[in-house]
């Protein structure tokens, strides 16, 4: 909770640019949504594969709350000229996040053309969930896509946030990211639960909340981040 208040108290401090960043993500969830729903078996494959790479989004939430922790000015383009700075390790970031959500996509569209087929339609595929296999494809998307989350919260929570403060290299970013969780699990879950709460409560609101909710975790998770790392 006191991760999320000072993430609350960045987003007070630079409102216009919080708002505007979380439209842009929210505009893109909505339009994923938008295309997904002539084959809706697919569309919690594009959310969680859309979601998989949000740490690498929030970047820009990173850098803004470093420079009001400066007391600098908060621009969009002092926001991502550091982004140039550590363009090797985002490019490998980057890299990574792709070859999960590639991973992820062709795992969950196997699983949806196994146990669901060829869906048409939004109605037809809510009465297909409440069949035997409709559940049996929501049972193995959620427990593997659950399974894919963890390890990406372990290799990005923390990782991210140190390449953006210039701590550290790619390689020594992840491992100590997954150390950290790894040392400290109590706290990680709940942390790491906070943000899926917050992240599903986002999708019910078909991705509007995400205007607020995306700004907030992005300020939250360099606050974290400060109090693990930078604090000690």
């Amino acid at each position: 909770m006191h991760w999320l208040r000072e993430g609350w108290s960045y987003f007070g401090r630079a409102r216009g640019i919080s708002l505007a960043y979380g439209a842009v993500f929210a505009a893109i969830g909505m339009l994923i949504t938008v295309l997904g729903l002539s084959e809706p078996q697919f569309i919690l494959t594009f959310w969680t594969g859309f979601l998989l790479v949000g740490p690498l989004l929030a970047m820009g939430f990173y850098r803004t709350a470093q420079l009001l922790d400066r007391g600098e000015t908060v621009r969009f383009t002092t926001c991502w000229r550091v982004l140039r700075s550590r363009l090797g390790s985002v490019a490998l970031f980057t890299l990574l996040l792709s070859l999960v959500m590639i991973a992820w996509i062709r795992f969950s569209t196997l699983i949806a053309a196994l146990y669901v087929g060829n869906i048409a339609g939004t109605s037809s595929f809510i009465s297909a969930m409440g069949s035997p296999d409709g559940v049996g494809f929501l049972l193995v998307l959620f427990g593997v896509g659950a399974v894919f989350a963890v390890v990406m919260f372990a290799l990005t929570a923390w990782s991210l946030p140190l390449v953006m403060d210039a701590r550290t290299d790619f390689g020594t970013a992840l491992v100590t990211s997954v150390k950290a969780v790894i040392e400290q699990p109590l706290p990680m879950l709940l942390w790491g639960a906070t943000v899926a709460g917050l992240t599903i409560l986002g999708m019910l609101t078909f991705f509007a909340g995400f205007v607020v909710i995306f700004p907030l975790l992005g300020y939250a998770t360099w606050a974290a981040y400060k109090d693990l790392f930078v604090r000690t």
